[in-house]
Formats: structure tokens, C-alpha cells, sequence
């Protein structure tokens, strides 16, 4: 789950164990915030950030979150390391334009880059006082993704097509792949359904829109309860946006007694991470010692040499064996010498699936 940093450096309601004084980065996911004017999408940012308004904001803000894991925290507890390195989700915002159709062409362009996109649909009337309708918006705002992937695909088809008939002959797979995202996104239908082309290499370098992870964040009044009883084509989660931006700018003390009044467990911004996590497929090891107890996060399936690539390129250039131990099983054992004791510390090979909670030491020789 993902909280803000506090005033000590860890994230909200948890906080950093005592003894890790530095808290690192890790690039991880990137978030896109798409949404119609008048969502609350800079109000969504400013609570997941825990930033406050930008008077210098530029044509894209940038903004994070640490992905705040008891597991990770327990570690450092155990090992008191130098560093405490949760994951993080990179948040971007781009600057509302005058012009719609420049703002939409900026989004667009800009969220190419991103891993997932978060589109904020509003739950609350308008300034005039008109009725909601966040089913409709997002209907809106995923056939503009698709709109998009459209113009890239025929355009691309155009090229290859001119090129073949000058002579100069284009990858034929490429191509191939096109044609069926051509006909997919001709029915209405977003390239994310599909995975063997929202996941082909072929197009990764495309940074089709409609290809990427979609969740629906639904920014209701302070007031209302639960998701809207409209339909939904895309995952959602409700959120109230001000009283979150709220949470943010509190101390851990303070947010927790107010969330509490409010009757609610969790952070907004910690239900978007297990959302993302479990939308995503991705799961989380880690490495621990003296120097930084860290997690790394992977995608579901991955094996230890993938994991250790994630780590360094010559970590799995020199691959040769992964000493893993299951979180759970290394705290039952108070440590490794009574997990080893017990044969619960195992050597894997490169093949060995990376299961959530490892614990992982490389060897490698380079």
C-alpha cells in the first residue's frame, strides 16, 4: 500500500523504523492523471502527493508516493540499516490548458510515457448545479484514448504502405500486429483487452493509450457514501478527493483520529497502490542487510533472473544462484539461521518463479 511521507520521512500511519534515518527511491510505476475540467484532478494529485497547489506549475507536475509494505518495515526493524527503500508510484499532473483541444493533445502526448493511467471522474454537481454522471465521462474519456491509438495506427499503416511501394520494405510483423490493432480499435474496443498486442514488442515503442492499465478514480463529496450504482466498463475506486487532500497535510496523529471520525481504515491513496498492484498483476521482494533493507517490485511470474536485472544488469549478466526465504517463514524464524535449521532457506535457480514476500539474496560473479 502507498502512503505519504511524513514529517519523519516513512509513510503516514506507519513511519520509517527508527534506526533507518535515509529513505532512498526506486523508479517504479508511472501514474497519469487524465480527466475532464471540473474532475477534482489536481485536488486527486495534491491528496496522493500530499503536495500543495503549484503557483509555478509548469506544462507537467510530477509528484509521489511510497508504496508502504509492515513487511518492509519489519525488516528494517530486524536488520537497522542505513537505508529504507520502499518502492514508489511516480504521480504526473499536466498543467490545465485555456484551450481544450491543446490541453487534450498535451495530456495525450505526455501520457504515452506512463505505465498506467488514473482517470478522475467526478461524483459531485457542477458549479450551476448540474447532476453528475461519471459513467458517461468515462465513456467520454476512453473513447478519446482509443480516438487516439486510431490516428497513430493509420498513420503508421500509411508510412509502411508508402515505404513498400518506394522499395524500402518495413518489418512485416510490424505490420501485421497493426492491422489487427487497426481492426480492434475500428470496433470500439480498447488495445488493452488484447494482450498479445498491448504487451507485443513490436509496439511497445508506440506508447499506445488504450493499451495501458485504466483506473477509474471516482472523486466523490465529502458527504456521500460508496461507489455510484452506475455502470462501469473500466475498474474504479472510490475516493473523496478534498477530504484525502485533507488527510495529507495532516500528522500521522491527526489523520488517524480524523479518519477515524469519518469511520475510515485506510488512506485513499493506499487503496489506489493494492489496486494498482492487483490490477497489475505485480508482487514485491526484497533485499535486506546493514547498508538497505529495500523492496523491488516485479510483475507476477517473473523469474529470479528478471529480479535481478530489476536490481543491476550485471547482477543477472552473472546470474548464478538466488538464496531466497519467505518472508513469513524468516519471521516465524526470528532469522535466517533458524529458517536454514528449519529448510526453509532455499537455493534457486534463474527459472525460479519470484513469489510476493521473498526475501532474495543474488550470487553472481561478474
Amino acid at each position: 500500500m502507498v502512503g505519504r511521507k511524513d514529517p519523519r520521512g516513512g509513510p503516514l500511519g506507519a513511519g520509517p523504523p527508527e534506526p533507518a534515518e535515509n529513505i532512498g527511491f526506486v523508479d517504479d510505476m508511472k501514474a497519469y492523471l487524465i480527466g475532464r475540467p471540473g474532475s477534482g484532478r489536481e485536488t486527486i494529485f495534491r491528496a496522493l502527493t500530499a503536495l500543495g497547489p503549484s503557483p509555478t506549475h509548469t506544462e507537467l507536475r510530477q509528484g509521489e508516493a511510497l508504496v508502504a509494505d509492515p513487511r518492509l518495515d519489519y525488516l528494517s526493524s530486524v536488520f537497522k540499516p542505513r537505508k529504507h527503500t520502499p518502492a514508489r508510484l511516480e504521480l504526473f499532473l499536466p498543467k490545465p490548458q485555456s484551450e481544450p483541444q491543446k490541453a487534450l493533445k498535451v495530456a495525450l502526448d505526455k501520457a504515452r510515457e506512463a505505465d498506467v493511467l488514473l482517470m478522475v471522474l467526478a461524483d459531485f454537481p457542477d458549479p450551476s448545479g448540474g447532476a453528475p454522471d461519471p459513467a458517461k465521462d468515462a465513456e467520454v474519456l476512453t473513447s478519446e484514448l482509443k480516438a487516439a491509438d486510431f490516428v497513430t495506427v493509420s498513420t503508421r499503416l500509411e508510412r509502411i504502405d508508402e515505404d513498400n511501394k518506394r522499395g524500402r520494405k518495413a518489418d512485416p510483423l510490424e505490420r501485421e500486429l497493426l492491422v489487427k490493432s487497426l481492426a480492434v480499435l475500428e470496433e470500439n474496443k480498447p488495445l488493452r483487452d488484447f494482450p498479445e498486442l498491448a504487451k507485443a514488442p513490436k509496439l511497445r515503442g508506440f506508447g499506445f493509450l488504450s493499451a495501458k492499465p485504466l483506473l477509474a478514480l471516482v472523486n466523490l463529496a465529502d458527504n456521500a457514501e460508496g461507489l455510484p450504482d452506475r455502470p462501469m466498463e473500466v475498474p474504479c475506486l472510490a475516493l473523496k478527493g478534498s477530504l484525502e487532500e485533507e488527510f495529507s497535510s495532516l500528522s500521522p496523529e491527526e489523520a488517524a483520529e480524523l479518519m477515524e471520525a469519518y469511520g475510515l481504515e485506510e488512506l485513499g491513496v493506499d487503496r489506489v497502490a493494492k489496486k494498482l498492484y492487483d490490477m497489475m498483476d505485480l508482487v514485491s521482494f526484497f533485499t535486506v542487510g546493514e547498508d538497505e533493507c529495500r523492496a523491488w517490485t516485479v510483475a507476477k511470474g517473473d523469474n529470479a533472473l528478471t529480479a535481478a536485472g530489476q536490481i543491476h544488469s550485471d547482477i543477472q549478466k552473472g546470474f548464478i544462484r538466488a538464496e531466497v526465504v519467505a518472508f513469513d517463514d524468516f519471521k516465524a524464524c526470528g532469522g535466517f539461521n533458524e529458517a536454514k535449521k528449519r529448510g526453509l532457506f532455499r537455493l534457486e535457480s534463474k527459472t525460479y518463479l519470484i513469489a510476493d514476500g521473498d526475501i532474495v539474496h543474488f550470487r553472481f560473479n561478474v
